[in-house]
C-alpha cells in the first residue's frame, strides 16, 4: 500500500488479546483492490499498551492499573528496582499495589515467568 491510498493511516490493528493482527492490504495499491490480512501470532508478545493513573502518591499503597498484552499468572513487577504486588485480572490487564518510591518519573519492569521481560521508562510519576 502506498501513502497515498486513502487507508494509509489506519491500515493495522489487533483483537482485544494481540494474539490477531487485522490489516488492510491491496495488491494494486488501491482502494479498489483492498482486502482485510488476518494473522494469527503462535504466541502473543508480552508489553505495555497503558499505565493509570499517571501521576500517584510516592507513598505505598498506591494502586496501578496496567493494560497491554502477553501477562502471564505470576507476573512479577517492579518499580525503579523495587518489588511489587501484582494482582493478575486476564492476560491483558493487571493491578500493581506499589511500594514506597522517591519521587520523580518511575520505570517499570514487567517479568513473566517464562523469563520474557518488557521495560517502559517515565511510565508514571511520583509525588
Amino acid at each position: 500500500m502506498t501513502d497515498v491510498d486513502g487507508l494509509h493511516s489506519s491500515f493495522l490493528t489487533t483483537d482485544e488479546n494481540g494474539q490477531r493482527l487485522f490489516a488492510i492490504t491491496s495488491s494494486g495499491g488501491t482502494p479498489q483492490n483492498a482486502a482485510l490480512t488476518l494473522v494469527q501470532l503462535a504466541a502473543v508478545p508480552l508489553g505495555i499498551r497503558t499505565v493509570a493513573p499517571a501521576t500517584v502518591s510516592a507513598m505505598a499503597g498506591a494502586t496501578l492499573t496496567i493494560r497491554g498484552s502477553g501477562f502471564q499468572s505470576g507476573t512479577i513487577v517492579t518499580i525503579n528496582g523495587k518489588s511489587a504486588a501484582v494482582t493478575f485480572k486476564v492476560p491483558t490487564l493487571f493491578l500493581v499495589v506499589i511500594p514506597s518510591l522517591t519521587p520523580g518519573s518511575q520505570q517499570i519492569v514487567i517479568t513473566n515467568p517464562d523469563g520474557e521481560s518488557v521495560s517502559l521508562d517515565a511510565a508514571f510519576f511520583a509525588n
